[in-house]
């Protein structure tokens, strides 16, 4: 692509950009079968316990451009009590630095007060304990891993530091998956140290374009770092991985695709058309659900302007057969009482909706 078309191309989404702002939401009232949960903070992604009534909670930084400190914390979805996970007293968290290790040697310690979660995931491993991983973004990329203890004894679940994974400085993750033998898969959205234009990464704006910006990587402690090379598209952004970790799927932001992975090979195997899609979850059936973004990529520009704030961004909820990867939608939602959803989480019979941005969740009936 020409430098002068390129530059054109991004004037005029600017200029489309400046001509509506979005709706923002300021109460807290239900809104047909959705109830909103209004006592978190960008609630970006969930995981369900095996203790089925908590959720695992990444609360993102309230302005997720410059990364500010977040936080892990539980909710129980039975009390509506939330208790923090980490970060902890100075005490505790001192403890488990000198806890085992699961993760690279090069790691540099554990989180500081910049802490600033997005992408976690929670998985049962061969020797059945149960890791959590958790894209990081504060001082620095890298992938956190913790372990979850105390989930089953009907007491109150904690988890503890176990390690972390320091990917290379040009890689920007977003989403992560645990692997049975305690590795990881995830995803890498843009080079994030390139030069910026109007506020955002040049990379970005190729990735709006359709440029192949990202792709998908693996990590083992004892292989260490390889990419899956059928995974390179515009803008990676959630991933999962199947129970027997064989395939991969991942979410093509802006090539409005998910993708399904030969994890052995890298191979492209199938894909599904769905949007903008962002994080991924499993359902009890063993679907995958996925929220997408059906509006333009304007509008989410214009979220972007009000950082912590509950905008009105449309989204849809997909559930999508992992095999042959046909899908169907579930539901579309724009306004109040929640826009801006990222993840769909089924649990007990409800659907709970994250957000990147607000200080909210939604709970609803999950759509049979």
């Amino acid at each position: 692509m020409k430098p002068n078309y390129f530059l054109c191309s991004i004037a005029a989404i600017l200029l489309a950009a400046c001509s509506h702002g979005p709706d923002l939401v300021t109460d807290c009232v239900a809104s047909g079968t959705m109830t909103p949960i209004c006592k978190f903070q960008n609630p970006e992604d969930l995981e369900a316990l095996p203790d089925g009534k908590t959720l695992l909670v990444s609360q993102m930084g309230k302005d997720i451009k410059i990364h500010t400190p977040g936080s892990l914390v539980f909710f129980n979805t039975e009390t509506d009590v939330i208790t923090p996970a980490f970060p902890l007293p100075v005490a505790t968290t001192a403890a488990a630095a000198n806890a085992e290790k699961w993760g690279a040697a090069n790691c540099p310690g554990i989180p500081d007060a910049h802490f600033s979660p997005h992408g976690i995931s929670l998985k049962q491993r061969t020797d059945t304990r149960w890791q959590i991983a958790v894209v990081n973004h504060g001082g620095g990329e890298r992938i956190d891993l913790f372990e979850l203890l105390d989930y089953q004894t009907g007491g109150n679940p904690r988890i503890e530091w176990r390690g972390c994974v320091v990917p290379a400085a040009e890689v920007f993750p977003n989403d992560v998956a645990v692997l049975k033998d305690g590795g990881i898969v995830a995803s890498h959205m843009y080079d994030n140290t390139t030069t910026e234009l109007f506020g955002f990464s040049i990379n970005v704006w190729k990735a709006m374009l359709g440029f192949n910006t990202g792709h998908v990587w693996e990590w083992h402690q004892s292989s260490g770092f390889h990419i899956l090379e059928g995974s390179r598209g515009p803008f990676i952004n959630g991933v999962e991985v199947s129970a027997d970790n064989t395939t991969v799927y991942a979410n093509v932001y802006f090539g409005g695709e998910i993708l399904r992975l030969d994890r052995a090979s890298g191979k492209r195997t199938g894909a599904a058309t769905v949007g903008k899609a962002d994080n991924l979850a499993w359902n009890s059936k063993g679907e995958l659900l996925a929220v997408a973004h059906p509006g333009s990529t304007l509008e989410t520009i214009r979220c972007f302007e009000h950082p912590g704030s509950t905008c009105t961004l449309p989204y849809t909820v997909w559930r999508i057969n992992p095999t042959t990867m046909s899908n169907e939608m579930l539901f579309t939602h724009r306004g109040a009482p929640m826009g801006a959803a990222t993840v769909a989480r089924e649990l007990g019979g409800a659907l709970y909706l994250g957000s990147y941005s607000g200080d909210r969740m939604v709970k609803m009936p999950y759509p049979k």
